[in-house]
């Protein structure tokens, strides 16, 4: 099975585990908000067209003291200078629409290649006078034992432990031992979950042998994605139509759907899926869920 399939899903791993447990989140990140009196999930959508949504926004009422707890995390870590950025223009937008103290947190999973300190502070200042002192606190997910989560028992960590440290084990025992822990777990999403987070750490490796595919495809985030994103493409396509043509619609609406499952396709491929009949591209369109690879898509193009 080819795992390295739906890389878009991995951006919405953080997401879906707030939902399953956002106070475990923000307890493992701040260990004070246990005693909250409340935490609540802020509104997270950005207006500025190129910033991405934020990855965690949390109202937390404390001790009479309410503030917004900000976290982002982050794989691909490239400089201090463009995360500082970044971090500084959350902070101002949650500011505007938000007149709370923000207490900002990064979380950096993956281990930077090219950066070797992190800095997550600076001071500006003019003539000598200073005009900002901004900070945040830095997270370095790698640096923290594995082990640890575990003993917290704090399930909705599991899927970032192939993130933390395992000195004592070998690439593989260690991508078998995180694995096993969700393998006990009731709900198979956390198995789906690590799994996409070893797509993230692990783009070269032979990780995908020790994945039960099983455990892997009950998931419903396995499911769901494919089954609704069929039916929108499909209504999509039927609204197209009026304008394309039918087999136009359909021929885009198949190439959106198996971009979602697969990812980027080859020219070639799109241009054979852009030579099939209305009806041809009906039977995809309706199999999609049963295909494995590109392999089972190509029987039905010529010469791809």
């Amino acid at each position: 099975m080819a795992y390295e399939t739906r890389p878009q899903t991995y951006d919405e791993t953080i997401r879906i585990l707030q939902k399953k447990d956002y106070k475990g989140i923000a307890e493992f990140i701040l260990p004070v908000v246990k005693e909250a009196d409340e935490i609540n999930l802020e509104h997270t959508k950005l207006s500025i067209p190129d910033m991405r949504e934020m990855d965690f926004l949390a109202r937390v009422n404390m001790d009479k003291e309410s503030f917004i707890l900000h976290i982002e995390f982050e794989t691909n870590y490239k400089s201090n200078a463009e995360m500082m950025k970044r971090m500084l223009r959350y902070y101002t937008y949650i500011k505007w629409h938000n007149d709370l103290p923000i207490y900002q947190v990064l979380v950096v999973l993956k281990k930077p290649e090219s950066v070797r300190n992190i800095v997550g502070t600076f001071k500006s200042t003019v003539q000598g006078l200073e005009v900002m002192n901004y900070r945040y606190n830095v997270v370095k997910a790698y640096d923290i034992d594995k082990n640890e989560i575990l003993k917290q028992k704090n399930k909705v960590l599991y899927p970032l432990r192939v993130f933390m440290k395992h000195d004592s084990e070998t690439e593989k025992e260690h991508i078998l031992e995180c694995l096993s822990v969700v393998e006990q777990l009731e709900d198979t999403d956390y198995y789906f979950l690590t799994v996409e987070c070893l797509k993230k750490l692990y783009q070269t490796s032979d990780y995908e042998d020790f994945v039960k595919e099983e455990i892997y495809m009950s998931s419903a985030l396995y499911k769901e994605p494919y089954e609704k994103g069929r039916e929108e493409g499909r209504e999509e396509g039927r609204e197209e139509g009026l304008e394309l043509g039918e087999t136009r619609a359909l021929a885009r609406t198949l190439t959106k759907l198996l971009v979602k499952k697969f990812g980027i396709l080859s020219e070639d491929l799109r241009k054979g899926i852009q030579k099939l009949d209305a009806a041809t591209l009906e039977i995809i369109i309706d199999d999609i869920d049963e295909f494995r690879n590109m392999d089972d898509v190509k029987k039905y193009i010529a010469n791809v």
